[in-house]
């Protein structure tokens, strides 16, 4: 066997082996996964005046603590941990499906001995042989799979990315929420504070003579039902501090204390243009990339139905009574090229094909609802803005104009003019109303996080967006 020039021949088909077929391009992607009738909008619907979107989001929002508790969320977030080693093994999936590409080499060993008892005797055999196969890339099946398998990888590097900007957003989320119910919680003490001193008051006037047994058990009640909501807020405030924790690692112990205000709402931002959305947030392009996966995986599939090539190569010594009577060499060498033609498989070829073309269309739809998806979160929470901001005006007013009508309602009272019931009611609507004006606080910060998210800009100066830290 002349091994150069096997080793010349082997070459000459590697080097000639068939390209693979281009991959679809982004627009071809957006094309076939959305309706024929859908049109993607040079501007947003909600916010036709826009500009770039810009990154490190959470430095905009000028909270030092949030900051801090953002840091050890993704530091030691649980959930964060296993998509990292998911990432981990996608990479390493890479590399066995790659190693198919590269030749297999091996060595055996192995010694027998045989014992005859009516001779008294035994004989030894050995053997010492190396052995290289590998599989030719003729027709690019193998390289196809190693390319699904690095557009599997890259999809799931980009999953990771968009975990950490989904658990910065949930933590942000979690804090304003933590503010709110301690601000709540705050507003409950406050509220008993109130209706204790009108029954207070109610009592010395019912001692007086100049009220009645009705206004002062009705103050009670409200005293009550007071209290009752400072449980109910201290129950809130708990739970939503120890969902707070778990995100953070820690144990859920309610001990994390949040900021007593809110701070200062943020500027206006930018928001880019839709078709940038699909280039620049994460869990779009990792669909993106699933598709480039399943298109390679078709192909491969397609692939497999053409003949295998492949070389051997076996050499080395093997020692053996049988050999030695024979005077034969115990070195030897062989090789051999092979070729695996499939004739029958009962259909399952074929199969895996229409299986694999069938998950590329599923691929396929599935980049498109997250496409749409995405379009709607960002639609969503831009028109969510100024409606907000204008119902924060109108609930400030009110809250305004009922502080004004209880203290005007409490000097008629003290006066005679009005009954304990009108005020008692005024007062409710009042203190109802900042619990409003609170609530409404805590969703235009929780819808401006809703948006920063949704338009795909990092929460950190320094996205990791193919990798993990």
């Amino acid at each position: 066997m002349r091994i150069p020039t096997l080793a010349v021949a082997l070459a000459a088909v590697l080097l000639t082996g068939c390209a693979l077929a281009p991959a679809p391009s982004h627009d071809e992607v957006v094309t076939r996964a959305l309706p024929a009738d859908t049109r993607i909008p040079p501007t947003w619907k909600a916010a036709p005046e826009t500009g770039p979107v810009v990154g490190d989001w959470l430095k905009s929002l000028n909270d030092p603590q949030l900051s801090a508790i953002v840091a050890e969320a993704i530091a030691n977030n649980l959930d964060l941990r296993q998509a990292a080693e998911k990432v981990r093994a996608a990479q390493q999936t890479v590399t066995v499906v790659g190693a198919q590409l590269l030749p297999q080499v091996g060595i055996g060993l192995g010694e027998r001995v045989l014992h005859d008892q009516d001779h008294s005797g035994h004989t030894d055999s050995t053997r010492a042989l190396a052995s290289v196969a590998w599989e030719l890339d003729v027709w690019g099946k193998l390289r196809a799979q190693r390319a699904s398998a690095e557009a599997a990888y890259e999809a799931t590097a980009l999953e990771y990315e968009w975990a950490r900007q989904s658990l910065a957003a949930t933590v942000a989320k979690t804090w304003y929420l933590a503010t709110e119910t301690r601000q709540l919680l705050a507003l409950s003490e406050q509220a008993v504070t109130i209706y204790s001193e009108l029954l207070r008051l109610v009592k010395a006037r019912r001692a007086a003579g100049k009220d009645t047994d009705l206004n002062v058990v009705d103050m009670r009640a409200n005293v009550d039902s007071a209290l009752g909501s400072v449980e109910a807020a201290r129950q809130s405030y708990g739970d939503v501090r120890r969902s707070l924790e778990a995100l953070l690692g820690r144990y859920p112990a309610a001990e994390i204390e949040a900021a007593m205000n809110y701070t200062p709402d943020p500027p206006p931002i930018a928001s880019g243009i839709p078709a940038a959305l699909l280039q620049r947030r994460p869990d779009v392009i990792a669909t993106e990339r699933l598709v480039l996966a399943a298109f390679r995986k078709t192909e491969a599939a397609e692939l497999a139905l053409l003949p295998d090539f492949s070389i051997a190569l076996t050499g080395g010594r093997l020692a053996d009574p049988l050999l030695t009577l024979l005077r034969l060499n115990p070195w030897l060498v062989t090789a051999a090229i092979g070729a695996a033609i499939p004739i029958y498989e009962g259909g399952a070829l074929e199969a895996q094909v229409r299986i694999a073309t069938a998950q590329q269309a599923q691929a396929v739809a599935r980049y498109g609802n997250v496409v749409l998806t995405a379009f709607r979160e960002v639609e969503t929470a831009l028109a969510n803005e100024p409606l907000l901001a204008r119902r924060a005006v109108l609930d400030e007013s009110s809250l305004g104009n009922r502080t004004s009508a209880v203290r005007i309602a409490t000097q008629q009272y003290l006066a005679g003019a009005k009954d304990l019931l009108w005020v008692s009611n005024l007062q409710t609507n009042q203190i109802r109303a900042e619990g409003d004006l609170i609530k409404l606080r805590g969703l235009r910060h929780i819808n401006r996080i809703t948006l920063l998210l949704a338009l795909g800009g990092s929460f950190a100066a320094a996205p990791t967006m193919r990798g993990i830290d």
